[in-house]
């Protein structure tokens, strides 16, 4: 079995049998990676409560060929992104962000750009006073590494979504922080990236039907 040491963020994660938790992680070298890690629940248990979605782990596992669930031997926490749980709008985001990487980094396949991308918005996140506006970021630069962001121009869009829409494309790293949209203008752009960003992964995203619920996607 190939062992594997790598950066990761922590998608999603489901109890199994008394001592044992199912791990999704997004990983810097070998895309989406389902683990099993044993004896971290329970009494004897060290590590549980580090193990919450959206952090950042590094993490050691081991490849099965014939399975489609690794074994992870080892979780060490890089980055627990605390703020973002302090904050109903910036947890609901940052679950929204992990459920779109859940779907678009596929098992085994190495997209470190994406891994990137997820790591700066959540960092993002956690820094901004307006959540939505880095929502707003992500779902741009998602759609545009998948290749299905159409030209701003091409849009039924005011000139002032049209040039924010462009220039939030261009936005990198600090940049992010420092990115402002108008409420007219993300009230146009939000239900288009959306939308755009539905029909592209043909599921329904829960995560984003909880933001409506709650008023603050």
């Amino acid at each position: 079995m190939a062992i594997l040491t790598t950066e990761a963020v922590l998608l999603r994660r489901r109890e199994i049998r008394e001592t044992s938790v199912l791990l999704t992680l997004c990983t810097r070298q070998a895309g989406k990676v389902t683990g099993l890690l044993k004896g971290v629940r329970g009494p004897r248990g060290t590590v549980d409560g580090y193990l919450e979605p959206f952090t950042v782990q590094t993490v050691v596992c081991y490849d099965r060929p014939r399975s489609d669930i690794d074994f992870i031997t080892q979780c060490d926490l890089v980055e627990p992104f605390l703020a973002l749980r302090r904050d109903l709008a910036k947890t609901a985001y940052a679950s929204y962000f992990c459920e779109l990487a859940d779907h678009l980094v596929q098992p085994r396949e190495p997209q470190p750009e994406f891994y990137e991308l997820l790591v700066r918005a959540l960092t993002a996140l956690q820094e901004s006073p307006v959540p939505s506006q880095i929502a707003r970021l992500f779902e741009v630069h998602v759609l545009a590494a998948a290749g299905v962001l159409p030209a701003p121009g091409s849009l039924s869009l005011s000139p002032g979504a049209v040039l924010s829409l462009q220039q939030m494309i261009q936005a990198e790293g600090p940049a992010w922080g420092r990115l402002r949209l108008s409420k007219g203008v993300e009230e146009e752009l939000a239900p288009l990236l959306q939308r755009l960003l539905t029909q592209h992964l043909e599921v329904r995203l829960k995560s984003l039907e909880f933001l409506h619920e709650v008023g603050v996607a």
